[in-house]
């Protein structure tokens, strides 16, 4: 009766209570002992067959089956008697010679879980147990030192749990004794001398294993570098952790590394395009693919891409070290290495070395070098490379005080590194042959590709660090103008003078368009420039420090039109018209980011240095003579090809076009065509595919025009041309 009673009462017990039962914390214990002794039994059964794979594989399960409870236990309320367990039997012991011994993957992740479950938890302090830091840090590096020998890819599970304990060592400073355990009093009077290295490997044995992963690709990588920046972002509340960094061989092993992956890079590249990323202007032109070297790697190869990739990776690492880092000693000791071990000899010796007999060598140096300027925003790191490669390098970093023993040991660090660079001859010396020699050499050289590398490089320094360069690549002087706004009068005469001239070339319609379009392009450019970012902050910097800023007229500098790299690029505008499209693209480039400089003044190098100096409305023969003495009567006897080369080199390109007009028959029409097929793109490859190939006498092809009349766009020439006024739009 008590029977149906329950039963229709409902107050039974359920099935749910029972399997709450079952999961209870005791029954859990159980289960869990019950595992791991299975799991020591079929180890120490395993004798000689511990380290066959197949062995591995039946002892998996088990693990399996320990990582489920203690991962089920730690989302749910107390008692954690499993975790206990773990503590209290050091469980951790054998799970880590199971780790270091078995070759079997699956299993080594589990055990690898396993561990890091122990550290994320909160239960019995296990972060602060050194028993289990030793035990743990044998097995990592057991498995790491053989995983790529047995084919594991672990690499994640490594990384991923070194950088789990680097991010509890961020969080909890007081567990820091039980992973930093230095053999060497932190006194002054332990230091060593300078020609005595420190190797402490295994005083801090989590730095040096992250340190075997930073330069990888993909998470193993970013739980590499993010842990070992969680490390020095902690040398703040540890003065025996900041001494013992700069001390030990972090330093160099970082430079060592970023060495080797420097050297992986190709040693000669070729500027060509894969097909299908071909820029529409290249594209729609005449023009093939340049000559290089046979064993030249194309800069777009999936290998050599790749290998840029993981190089710039790890440099950007550097950054991210200096820009956390707390220790203004730390930092220095960082530099010191890179100047040191890299810079000078490794990267400078490659552009010393690099040739131009087959210009392969030649344009990988300077496109490594770009894309360095290019990816790195820390100034500490651009001013060392750029004032060493512009033989500026007498200029000492500013020293800390030599009251704290950090900063003793830095020096004496530093001290070692000077004198063994000192004591290699082999090393070429910026003394000699500065970055400002190599590109004069280069950008006269025969071979485009050199050219167009030398180019891309110069407009990225003027653009990017042209505080730190300019006045090193060229030959500046105080600006004669500087504080004399330009009035808007002669800012329109000279605005109607390039206008003059850009009408020989195209037909009104196009000019306006191009002109609108252009005025956006040199908005960007202004914006982006470096100077401009360095203007913006200036002038939001509070009015009590304001007496602190140099002035306009202190900063401001001319070009010295005479400047040897200067010249070079004026010869390379006379030969615009023959250039190599590329190396007029990356010309014009570099003419745009040195104008938009707020800190060189136009005068002198692209504009007259005579503000006072007006041009009344001039016709158009007096335009492109450039004749200042044939406008104003009351101006000295002088052209502006005197005082404005860039002005003189415009306007003999449009005489030359001119002379072209004057030799080819139907020259304006060829030009409106091909600029019609820039601008149609799409529709000339759908309408050349409709026209039947056929020969002509004087074409090998189709004509173009044929195609355009086929697609029903072709062009309608302008023939009627007019001045536009300026003063309209000022």
């Amino acid at each position: 009766m008590d029977f149906w009673s329950r039963l229709i009462g409902g107050t039974g017990p359920s099935a749910s209570s029972k399997q709450t039962n079952l999961d209870g914390p005791q029954q859990r214990l159980t289960t869990f002992k019950r595992t791991y002794l299975q799991l020591q039994q079929s180890w120490q059964r395993g004798g000689q067959k511990q380290a066959d794979p197949a062995f591995g594989a039946t002892i998996t399960p088990y693990l399996q089956s320990i990582n489920r409870i203690l991962r089920d236990e730690i989302h749910t309320p107390a008692p954690h008697l499993c975790i206990q367990n773990v503590v209290t039997a050091q469980l951790y012991v054998l799970l880590s010679s199971v780790g270091a011994t078995v070759c079997n993957e699956q299993a080594t992740k589990e055990i690898f879980r396993f561990f890091g479950l122990l550290v994320d938890t909160e239960d019995e302090d296990f972060i602060n147990d050194t028993s289990l830091a030793d035990r743990l840090i044998v097995f990592v590096q057991a498995v790491s030192s053989v995983a790529s020998t047995r084919g594991f890819d672990v690499e994640i599970e490594i990384a991923e749990l070194l950088f789990a304990i680097a991010a509890k060592l961020r969080q909890q400073s007081e567990v820091q004794p039980a992973w930093f355990r230095p053999s060497v009093d932190a006194e002054l009077d332990s230091l060593p001398s300078a020609s005595t290295p420190v190797q402490r490997s295994q005083d801090f044995p989590l730095v040096f294993m992250l340190l075997e992963y930073v330069h990888y690709d993909g998470k193993v990588g970013d739980f590499a570098r993010t842990g070992l920046l969680y490390i020095l972002e902690s040398v703040g509340r540890s003065y025996k952790l900041e001494k013992w960094i700069i001390e030990s061989e972090l330093a160099t092993m970082m430079a060592s590394g970023l060495g080797a992956l420097y050297s992986q890079l190709s040693s000669k590249v070729a500027l060509t395009h894969a097909s299908g990323s071909v820029p529409p202007i290249l594209t729609f032109s005449d023009v093939m693919d340049p000559t290089s070297s046979s064993d030249a790697e194309p800069i777009f190869s999936t290998a050599l891409q790749g290998n840029l990739a993981t190089f710039l990776s790890y440099l950007a690492f550097w950054q991210d070290m200096l820009e956390r880092c707390p220790s203004v000693d730390i930092k220095a000791t960082l530099l010191d290495h890179f100047d040191f071990l890299f810079l000078r000899p490794l990267l400078y010796p490659s552009l010393v070395e690099s040739s131009d007999i087959d210009s392969g060598s030649s344009v990988a140096v300077m496109t490594y070098l770009r894309s360095i300027l290019e990816n790195i925003t820390h100034t500490d790191i651009i001013r060392l490379l750029l004032h060493y490669m512009l033989g500026n390098s007498n200029e000492q970093r500013q020293d800390t005080k030599l009251s704290r023993p950090t900063a003793l040991a830095r020096r004496r660090k530093s001290e070692n590194l000077i004198t063994n660079n000192a004591n290699r001859r082999d090393h070429p010396s910026p003394d000699l042959l500065t970055l400002t020699n190599i590109l004069q050499g280069y950008l006269t050289s025969r071979n485009q590709q050199t050219v167009t590398a030398s180019l891309r490089l110069l407009a990225t320094i003027l653009r990017s660090w042209h505080d730190m360069a300019a006045t090193k690549l060229f030959r500046v002087q105080l600006a004669k103008t500087a504080g004399k706004e330009r009035s808007m009068e002669i800012h329109d005469q000279y605005l109607d003078l390039l206008y003059s001239m850009a009408e020989d070339i195209l037909d009104e319609e196009d000019l306006e368009a191009c002109y609108e379009s252009h005025l956006q392009d040199a908005q960007v450019n202004i914006e982006l420039h470096a100077c401009f970012v360095q203007q913006l902050t200036a002038a939001e910097t509070d009015c009590s420090e304001a007496h602190l800023l140099p002035k306009d007229n202190e900063r401001q500098h001319e070009i010295i039109a005479e400047d040897p790299l200067f010249a070079c690029l004026l010869s390379l505008l006379e030969d615009f018209l023959v250039n190599d499209i590329e190396s007029n693209l990356s010309l014009s480039e570099t003419f745009a980011a040195l104008a938009s400089c707020g800190e060189t003044t136009l005068e002198g190098w692209l504009l007259v240095p005579k503000p006072s100096i007006l041009f009344p409305p001039m016709s158009k023969d007096a335009a492109r003579s450039l004749d200042v003495s044939a406008v104003n009567s009351q101006a000295p006897a002088t052209t502006m090809s005197t005082v404005s080369p860039i002005l003189t080199r415009l306007g003999a390109l449009v005489e030359r076009i001119d002379k072209l007009r004057a030799d080819i028959q139907d020259f304006d029409i060829y030009l409106a065509e091909r600029r019609h097929v820039f601008r149609v793109g799409e529709e000339i490859d759908e309408a050349v595919a409709e026209v039947p190939i056929r020969k002509s006498q004087d074409m090998g092809d189709v004509s173009l025009g044929q195609a355009l009349r086929v697609a029903g766009t072709q062009p309608t020439l302008n023939t009627t041309k007019r001045r536009r006024n300026l003063s309209s739009d000022v």
